[in-house]
């Protein structure tokens, strides 16, 4: 919006990051491919809120906008509404959880969709494909569930992501743009 954003700069406000939100409506989920040595798992209610919350906060810890999660906040969105725990997946090297896909989903009688709520892959384990493959989880598991389509937002400078959306059929529907503007402390 040219008005908006014009409003918006000369009061003194600056672009800070913007979002891609993106949509994928297909009738096939692309193919998992798990790397070797890695397998799937559901989130366990009552025993892997602290593993979710440690992977979480290690994945997004240096994104603009992140604030770290506490295990009670992990708890309560694990249960919430949207949310089935079985829709927490996560990709397991071994016995430990490397990355994960958070799902959501939502129905009524005319429609249902699902999000990718959250992706995250542990630093230490990028670069092997968890991302794509996570994903990928999270899109078989909706799919199974009957959703339409699938929503998610990206980080637009996060050019992996965004790329790796795209390969899967995603497609941008939206943009979200974040503004600030600084305060001295005598202003506030």
């Amino acid at each position: 919006d040219t008005d908006a954003r014009h409003a918006l700069e000369s009061d003194g406000f600056e672009v800070v990051s913007k979002y891609w939100q993106m949509r994928w409506e297909h009738d096939e989920v692309p193919p998992l491919k798990l790397p070797d040595g890695h397998s799937l798992r559901s989130f366990r209610v009552g025993e892997d809120e602290l593993t979710l919350t440690e992977l979480q906060n290690a994945a997004f810890g240096e994104n603009w906008g992140f604030c770290p999660n506490t295990v009670e906040e992990i708890s309560a969105r694990a249960r919430s509404k949207l949310c089935d725990p079985e829709g927490i997946i996560f990709l397991v090297d071994g016995d430990q959880p490397v990355a994960y896909n958070w799902t959501l989903r939502a129905s009524n009688s005319k429609a249902s969709i699902g999000w990718i709520s959250m992706t995250g892959a542990h630093p230490d384990h990028r670069g092997k494909g968890l991302g794509t493959a996570a994903v990928v989880a999270g899109m078989d598991y909706l799919k199974a569930k009957g959703v339409d389509r699938i929503e998610l937002e990206v980080d637009a400078d996060n050019a992996p992501a965004r790329e790796m959306y795209r390969k899967l059929g995603f497609q941008r529907v939206a943009t979200t743009v974040w503004y600030e503007k600084r305060l001295n402390a005598a202003a506030s």
